[in-house]
């Protein structure tokens, strides 16, 4: 990929969630990396490996490390200001409350579409 492309991290433990995201993405000339989990994607945040990205979006409920929990490691990180979308469905109503006061930047309801991604 080219390294003019901005980097938009994707964490989505849905397949098909994660595959339509990144495709929505890169057809909108994104770069972008994506993860099964918050552990997953806060590793490579914080490791040599990440280098600038222009925004991370994640899904609610997942194993191993929730979004609302990798949003509270980044906000407490070196990339403290870089905005974070969730990906919800209605049903992640208190998790939606944890995330607002954390400064969550937006969010995707569920399913996913090419609509909900772009705002078009």
């Amino acid at each position: 990929m080219s390294e003019d492309k901005e980097r938009i991290i994707v964490v989505e433990d849905s397949p098909p969630n994660r595959k339509i995201l990144v495709h929505l993405l890169e057809k909108l000339n994104y770069q972008v990396d994506a993860f099964e989990d918050g552990k997953q994607a806060w590793d490579f945040i914080s490791s040599d490996q990440c280098t600038e990205f222009v925004a991370i979006i994640s899904d609610i409920m997942m194993p191993n490390m929730d979004g609302v929990e990798l949003l509270r490691n980044v906000r407490e990180s070196e990339y403290k200001d870089k905005p974070l979308v969730l990906v919800t469905a209605v049903s992640d109503r208190d998790y939606i409350i944890e995330a607002k006061k954390l400064n969550v930047n937006g969010y995707i309801l569920k399913p996913v579409t090419f609509q909900r991604v772009t705002g078009k």
